[in-house]
């Protein structure tokens, strides 16, 4: 194995291992859903060669009594990180143009590799929008 890769392995281990102790926790809420879409969602913070980044994965179940499919209107999901003071960090969203049958999932992943720091909570929302 090349040392390179050891020390950035070991560089990844640790930084792995630190950066549960170092972070405040960080809470997360649906604050709103206009589609049949139900979700699930947790978040983890994660080390990467390049730094540390909180990974926000989200499921989402369709509850509806039809499939979503990938004519418009499509549901869009939005995932804002925010700071202690509700500043925005990052904000980035996802248009699902895929078919998600009656009580299929899906799963989404927002990732803040920014200001990891300063990140207190996040925001999820799903909206209809035409393309």
């Amino acid at each position: 194995m090349h040392r390179r890769a050891v020390l950035g392995t070991l560089a990844a281990g640790c930084g792995t291992l630190f950066a549960g102790c170092s972070e405040s926790r960080v809470n997360g809420v649906v604050v709103s859903n206009e589609t049949s879409l139900v979700f699930s969602h947790e978040y983890s913070t994660q080390a990467t060669y390049s730094g540390t980044q909180v990974v926000v994965d989200v499921t989402a179940e369709n509850e509806g009594v039809e499939p979503i499919t990938p004519e418009v209107p499509v549901p869009q999901v939005v995932c804002t990180f925010l700071d202690n003071g509700g500043e925005t960090l990052h904000q980035s969203g996802l248009k699902l143009k895929e078919f998600i049958g009656v009580e299929e999932t899906i799963t989404l992943e927002f990732t803040l590799a920014v200001d990891v720091d300063d990140v207190t909570h996040y925001e999820l929302r799903s909206e209809w929008v035409e393309e």
